[in-house]
């Protein structure tokens, strides 16, 4: 009967956690909404417009090629330029090379927020005191941060393939999602940075200043180690030499 017992009070302490971790997360999701807008339709109207400039240069992307080829190439390969005819390799090296950068700032301040920020709002102790487990409103804060780029990266996807689509620009809607889809995994890395340094030092600031320093240096990691075939070896220390072009 104990035993019974004992797997009863189980279930119903499973189910409750469970129950309050959702509660979490949908609250959250829905206090990051405004963000996610303001993020989305910013850095889609961006796209799109980078998207509609790609009509007024078509005409002209042999010359522009030309042009390019007195670069020195190391610079050309920094940025991702290979043939500005492309429409995907133009969106790439005008937009998705270096969205991670803006980004990874949404993850960033989302997270850093988790823990750090409610200890100096004075607002962790109401959420604990629900009662609510420290491990879950780790992994909520997480989860809804991660929801909510997501939705971030469908809003630009969906500007950007609109914009193509009534531009007549030839990309299509599995390129535009591979690219997108690209942002998530590159900028939640950073925003679990910002999670990791708000448990451990328990100050906003510095759960900013660290993945902010760590996102800024890893890409110009990457970028002198194409530039410079000294420095290629350093590459792979970078995250962006894993992001790659997938536009």
């Amino acid at each position: 009967m104990s035993v019974v017992l004992n797997r009863g009070e189980k279930g119903r302490h499973a189910a409750r956690a469970g129950g309050t971790l959702f509660a979490l997360v949908s609250h959250t999701v829905r206090m990051q909404l405004r963000g996610v807008i303001i993020w989305g339709v910013a850095l889609g109207l961006y796209s799109a417009g980078m998207v509609a400039s790609f009509t007024a240069i078509e005409g002209s992307a042999d010359q522009l090629n030309q042009l390019m080829d007195a670069y020195p190439k190391g610079m050309l390969e920094a940025f991702g330029v290979t043939d500005l005819g492309d429409p995907a390799n133009y969106l790439h090296s005008q937009v998705f090379g270096l969205a991670p950068l803006a980004l990874s700032f949404f993850p960033i301040l989302a997270l850093a927020n988790a823990i750090a920020g409610a200890e100096e709002r004075g607002t962790i102790d109401v959420l604990l005191g629900n009662p609510l487990p420290r491990w879950q409103l780790v992994a909520g804060n997480f989860i809804a941060a991660s929801i909510s780029l997501l939705e971030i990266c469908a809003v630009v996807g969906l500007l950007t393939w609109g914009t193509a689509a009534l531009v007549d620009v030839d990309l299509s809607l599995r390129e535009v999602a591979d690219a997108v889809l690209n942002l998530w995994p590159i900028c939640i890395v950073f925003g679990t940075v910002a999670l990791l340094c708000s448990a451990l030092f328990h100050r906003r600031g510095l759960a900013i200043a660290v993945p902010a320093f760590l996102l800024f240096g890893t890409y110009l990691i990457d970028t002198i180690g194409r530039a410079s075939e000294d420095l290629e070896d350093w590459r792979p220390v970078s995250v962006f030499y894993y992001y790659g072009s997938a536009i």
